[in-house]
């Protein structure tokens, strides 16, 4: 159940206020997964429109939202969320940072939207999310396997299979990206991250039977495998083994069993993982700081470029896109820290990097055990790569998987004020029988 039922503004009072909010998102819904989806297939020129009025219309309604459900738990969210877009007015006007005002609404969509979901996802057109998500997974599965195994960066087409089962069955290449560009299979495994959290969601609240839940999520997995993107596989790992460990299903030798098995299937695909980088790749002779496609050697270049700022830019960052660095370790090749909470340091300072996550934190305890293991693929997935709370579209898909949750939530809080309500007229009735049997008697 939602923490506070009431404190987090999910209560059904005002709902004849908010027509303007149902009206609107089954459109922006659709706008979702038509975007998600079909980003590599859509012309050029209707990206950057889609994106503002995916990001912009959102925003908009987040704040509707919060003025026709008014509830100091949201007000607080809402307070730490825009405190970002106050670190980066101050850096500008302090250190003369740069402000790029399409990136803050990238950056800050889909925080509003769950502003919006834990205020009205009552709202929400659950039914139609749910099947919207399925039919979106068909999408990816048909386009990745009719179009070309690729190749991502750095790596060479080679005669022999490499190592390992998948080229053994496929071939040497990824599945081909569908979402994010045609160079950014991460991107595109965030997504159907997503889209599976959605299904499995609906699955929960009762939306879809629990053989299409499994049908879906298998062809899901099917591409986050296929894509090679380690820390999307992780995160959905992650997330399906939180809900194994809050599970009463299961008894305590079970969950260590999943637990170790889960362990170690992450551990062999990564080490096959990196088996597989090394024999598509040019350069073989990786060292240690090399290893996870160089993530390790950039994390320590990324601390020491932190330790030697002035305390300005310690506090309050750089400014959005500041990360984005050459790297010593990727042959001087211009990336980020591929490390969501060393990227918040970096551009948003101290300050912005405690409103950022302390956000992220207060909407995770707000759902409770459910909200843990939703959120436990952000948090993860932030260690090891530009993390999902950093892909824009995925990001905002994750925040409707969280939508069916808080639907779901509050149908039960419903069902069990009506049942109170029911056994408490059940009660004073019979009261009033025997009272009455007592005055006859």
């Amino acid at each position: 159940m939602v923490a506070g039922y009431g404190d987090t503004g999910t209560g059904r009072a005002g709902a004849a206020r908010i027509d303007l909010v149902e009206l609107a998102m089954p459109f922006f819904i659709v706008l979702d997964f038509f975007y998600g989806a079909f980003y590599n297939a859509l012309p050029d020129g209707l990206l950057t429109p889609i994106a503002a009025a995916l990001f912009g219309g959102q925003t908009v309604l987040a704040g509707v939202s919060i003025l026709a459900r008014p509830n100091w738990w949201r007000w607080r969210l809402f307070f730490v969320i825009t405190a970002l877009p106050f670190v980066w007015l101050t850096a500008h006007l302090i250190l003369r940072q740069e402000i790029d005002f399409p990136q803050m609404l990238r950056y800050l969509g889909g925080f509003y939207l769950g502003v919006l979901v834990l205020g009205h996802a009552d709202r929400f057109p659950v039914r139609l999310i749910a099947w919207l998500a399925c039919g979106a997974i068909v999408w990816v599965m048909v386009w990745s396997f009719t179009q070309p195994l690729y190749l991502h960066s750095g790596e060479t087409g080679v005669a022999e299979p490499v190592p390992g089962w998948w080229a053994s069955v496929f071939g040497n290449g990824r599945l081909a990206p569908y979402h994010g560009g045609i160079d950014n299979p991460h991107s595109s495994g965030y997504m159907s991250l997503a889209l599976m959290l959605v299904v499995h969601q609906a699955w929960l609240a009762g939306l879809l039977r629990w053989q299409v839940m499994v049908a879906f999520v298998g062809l899901a997995m099917v591409y986050i495998i296929g894509c090679f993107s380690t820390q999307v596989l992780v995160g959905a790992v992650v997330y399906f083994g939180a809900y194994g460990m809050f599970s009463t299903r299961f008894s305590r030798p079970m969950k260590a069993i999943v637990v170790a098995a889960g362990i170690g299937g992450m551990l062999f695909i990564v080490v096959e993982n990196e088996q597989r980088k090394a024999e598509v790749r040019v350069d073989t002779n990786v060292k240690i700081e090399e290893l996870g496609s160089g993530r390790l050697g950039t994390w320590m270049e990324r601390l020491e470029i932190i330790s030697a700022r002035p305390a300005g830019e310690i506090w309050l960052g750089t400014g959005i896109g500041s990360d984005n660095m050459s790297s010593i370790i990727w042959r001087l090749k211009e990336t980020t820290s591929h490390n969501t909470y060393l990227t918040m340091i970096i551009e948003n300072g101290i300050i912005g990097f405690f409103a950022y996550w302390g956000a992220l934190v207060m909407m995770m305890l707000g759902l409770g055990r459910t909200g843990i293991c939703l959120f436990a693929p952000v948090f993860v997935t932030g260690m090891i790569g530009n993390g999902l709370s950093l892909r824009p579209m995925p990001f905002m898909m994750f925040f409707i998987a969280v939508s069916i949750a808080v639907w779901a939530m509050m149908r039960q809080a419903e069902r069990s004020r009506r049942l109170a309500e029911h056994r408490r007229r059940l009660k004073e009735q019979q009261m009033a029988e025997v009272l009455a049997g007592r005055d006859g008697w």
